[in-house]
């Protein structure tokens, strides 16, 4: 029994691997990121729903039928996890730029009552500097990680 390869089953190795490759890069770049925590799991979701679709690219070539339920199940459950991965890693994102812009406006919010309270002479000059100071550094550090946000 001699096994035969057409260029279908090239075209599916090669979609198993690239697929696989993407997959382990999502890993490496995710544990760059978050080096304290290693993995989150929803980028390990959405690497799971690339695996499995690149997964089913290989059960192709060792099954005749292109319908079989193993190959449908597959593609399904890939779809599902790398569509949920997508979702969830674009919300983790948005609500983290969220909480980083509603901390910048609450920041400028308090600098703007302690000068006011200054100006009423209801707090002294040294008070507004220490307080001043710190509410600076804290701004520019949002600021600054907005900016990282961003790019």
């Amino acid at each position: 029994m001699a096994l035969q390869y057409d260029v279908a089953d090239l075209v599916n190795l090669l979609a198993f691997l690239g697929l696989t490759v993407a997959t382990y890069t999502i890993f490496y770049f995710g544990k760059m990121m978050n080096q304290a925590g290693g993995v989150s799991f929803n980028l390990f979701t959405l690497a799971l729903g690339i695996n499995l679709i690149g997964l089913s690219h290989l059960f192709r070539i060792w099954l005749d039928i292109s319908t079989s339920p193993l190959i449908i199940i597959t593609v399904a459950t890939g779809a599902v996890f790398l569509s949920t991965g997508v979702i969830w890693v674009f919300y983790e994102k948005s609500m983290e730029i969220s909480n980083l812009r509603r901390r910048e406006e609450e920041i400028k919010s308090i600098i703007t009552k302690l000068k006011d309270k200054y100006y009423r002479q209801e707090m002294s000059e040294e008070d507004l500097k220490n307080a001043y100071s710190g509410l600076l550094r804290e701004l520019a550090e949002v600021e600054v990680k907005l900016n990282g946000k961003r790019k």
